[in-house]
This record gives C-alpha cells, structure tokens and sequence, in this order.
C-alpha cells in the first residue's frame, strides 16, 4: 500500500507546467517518436521489489525472533508522538484518538511517563485501526492554558483579536438593548 502512495506522489511529482504546455502543444520528443534511444532507465520501475532488495528482506525478517515476527506480522499501524511540557507542570497525558472510520477512542497515560525527561518524551503507540487525529486534553482536564497545540493536524481557533472584530459594530452603531434593559421593557 505504501508503494501505491510513492507512485502517485511520484507521478504527481511529474506534473509540472512545462509538462502539462508540452502535452497541449502535441510536443513529442526524440525518445517517444524513436523507441531506440530508450535505455534502462526509460523502462525502469524504481518501486518494483528487486532480487536484491527481495534479499535483503528476507534477510531482515528471518533475523527477527519469534515476539518480533508476531509484532510485525500483526499488521498494526505504530506512531511515534512527541510531547512537550512548556509549562513545568508534570501532569497525566489525556489523548483522544480518531480514527479513519470515525469511531474516537480515549487514552491515559500516568503523570510517571515524565520521570526520565520532563521537558519532552516520545512514545509510540501500536493502533489496529488508522488514526486520523489525535487530541491532546479533551475534556480540559489539566491546567493548560495553550490549548492551539493539543492536536494533530492542527485545528484552526480564532485569535482573540479576530473575535473581537466579529463582535464589533462600526463608530454609533448600536447593537439594540442589552439584556437588562429587554428585561424592563418585559415588565421583569
């Protein structure tokens, strides 16, 4: 599957605005109008499994032991993440996993993790299904106060400033009564 995603990544690579006015132009070059001036590389698969690589995959796997064979062949999907403490506090990490069928899954992990570096440690996770996001504190739990890097991908929040603007009405403009004074309009 892998493979599947480096050709079209590749292939997409090919496109490029002197390819796409060279295909509307009807330009054929010297190799395509005569086929003898290809060489290896003309045909050459660069994702095809070669002898050598075949070789030294094979080689790799029959090195393994028995728990690492069973690991690798559980077709687990494995994510390294990283966390950072910017504020001093040593606190449990709180994580919701999503995953590429919708369904969320939530993961605690003990304040203990930080006992080696508090500052910054990575852990990798094994997952069965493909994770599509990852949210740090959920549910605001711990004390953190800059929550624009609890996820991943990003997730876009308006600045304060930004906000501001929405709620703002140009200079003598009125927004109409105020809850107090709707109240005493009401008879409340």
């Amino acid at each position: 599957m892998e493979a599947d995603a480096d050709h079209v990544q590749f292939d997409r690579n090919l496109e490029n605005i002197s390819t796409t006015r060279n295909k509307e132009a009807g330009t054929r070059f010297a190799v395509e109008a005569d086929t003898s001036l290809q060489d290896f590389y003309s045909k050459w698969d660069r994702f095809a499994a070669t002898p050598v690589t075949t070789q030294s995959y094979q080689a790799m796997y029959n090195a393994l032991n028995p728990a690492e064979k069973k690991l690798y062949d559980s077709k687990n999907y494995f994510y390294e993440v990283s966390f950072t403490n910017k504020g001093g506090l040593v606190t449990p990490l709180l994580i919701e996993w999503t995953y590429a069928d919708g369904t969320k899954e939530p993961e605690k992990i003990s304040a203990y993790i930080w006992r080696k570096n508090e500052n910054k440690i990575t852990k990798v996770f094994a997952k069965t299904k493909e994770v599509k996001g990852i949210k740090l504190d959920p549910y605001r739990e711990t004390a953190d106060i800059d929550e624009s890097n609890n996820s991943w991908p990003r997730e876009y929040a308006p600045s304060r400033f930004e906000l501001f603007k929405q709620q703002t009405l140009p200079r003598g403009a009125t927004s109409g009564a105020n809850p107090m004074q709707e109240a005493r309009k009401g008879g409340q």
